[in-house]
């Protein structure tokens, strides 16, 4: 499988499709492996906003904005993934920097 499918299917499939292209496939390149770690760290993010603030009477609207925007974000990172750009999701490249630094490495 090339490696912008692989890096579109982890965008697609969230955090699971993050977790079986990071550790199914032992000969991704750089720009997979921190594709699949964004869509991993994205994904996570959308569920623990959602779970939290959706708890909350009144406030649990902005866990569907929140959980809109991060589509979008996986839309964009799907499509910069298949046409094989090098392209940071903000906020989010950092935090995945940090979380999987052994990975990306």
């Amino acid at each position: 499988m090339e490696q912008k499918i692989r890096g579109l299917l982890a965008y697609i499939f969230g955090w699971l499709g993050g977790l079986i292209i990071l550790f199914a496939f032992k000969d991704n390149d750089s720009r997979t492996k921190f594709n699949a770690c964004q869509s991993i760290v994205m994904s996570g993010a959308s569920s623990i906003v959602s779970l939290v603030l959706g708890r909350i009477p009144f406030i649990g609207f902005f866990a569907w904005v929140f959980a809109i925007f991060i589509f979008v974000l996986s839309i964009i990172g799907a499509i910069k993934a298949y046409n094989e750009e090098d392209y940071e999701l903000p906020v989010i490249s950092d935090l995945t920097r940090q979380i999987f630094k052994s990975q990306l490495d």
